[in-house]
């Protein structure tokens, strides 16, 4: 696990920031400046976890969710994909910036555990799986390792086989429409009920950046057909 590296480097390596470089006096490699300065989503759609911009909702959810509410029940992330959170996020997952990887899943890691309290924790992570192609050219999956850090921390089982991508799709950043999107991603997964799900009524889907929430809806939908749970999402990023 890539938390247990990044660990025993930390142990031996003086801590620096992620996004500075320099010397991290804070938590989480993140220096007390930077992290001064990092984006924070404070006034968030309940449901779909997008800025609400002091838009004044009922119930604290959008009115996208309010006519159509997503397939899961709330998404929440620990950043806005913005600038510097963007670049952290795109040299983890294509530079394979383990480091950088851990430093922001321990700040998702916080923001879980205060989200929790005094509220029962998912039973279950479920880290959005990667086809296998991808998982061998990028050699990692980023929701995977997000899991581990999560876990650690939050005491919440991960199980990293229970769902599967079984079509080699496009990146749905490349797609033009929502048409578009869910079309690539019919059929994409499946779900190995009998790893890990049976009995599991409350599921915490896991990925690193949620967009147009196409992903997130399909497994979510795909999860509920074969048995009825909460169903949140936890990412290390949300678009605006």
């Amino acid at each position: 696990m890539f938390y247990e590296r990044i660990q025993s480097i930390r142990c031996a390596l003086p801590s620096t920031c992620i996004v500075c470089g320099q010397v991290a006096d804070g938590e989480h490699s993140i220096c007390n400046d930077c992290g001064c300065e990092l984006p924070s989503l404070e006034d968030c759609c309940r449901r779909c976890g997008i800025g609400l911009n002091g838009i004044p909702v009922k119930g604290s959810c959008c009115s996208r969710c309010q006519l159509s509410p997503p397939t899961f029940d709330s998404c929440t992330a620990a950043f806005p994909y913005v600038s510097p959170i963007d670049k952290l996020v795109a040299d983890f997952k294509f530079s394979a910036r383990f480091d950088i990887g851990y430093s922001l899943s321990r700040v998702l890691a916080s923001r879980f555990n205060a989200y929790y309290i005094g509220k029962a924790k998912p039973e279950l992570l479920l880290p959005v799986p990667l086809h296998k192609n991808r998982l061998v050219s990028r050699g990692f999956n980023q929701a995977s390792e997000i899991c581990n850090v999560l876990s650690q921390y939050c005491a919440v089982a991960t199980s990293h086989s229970s769902l599967i991508k079984i079509q080699h799709t496009q990146p749905q950043t490349l797609m033009s429409s929502a048409t578009a999107r869910k079309k690539n991603l019919w059929k994409a997964f499946a779900v190995r009920k009998l790893n890990g799900l049976t009995g599991v009524t409350h599921i915490a889907l896991i990925d690193d950046v949620v967009t147009t929430m196409a992903t997130t809806q399909t497994i979510s939908r795909m999860l509920r057909e074969q048995q009825a749970c909460r169903i949140d999402v936890w990412c290390l990023a949300r678009t605006l």
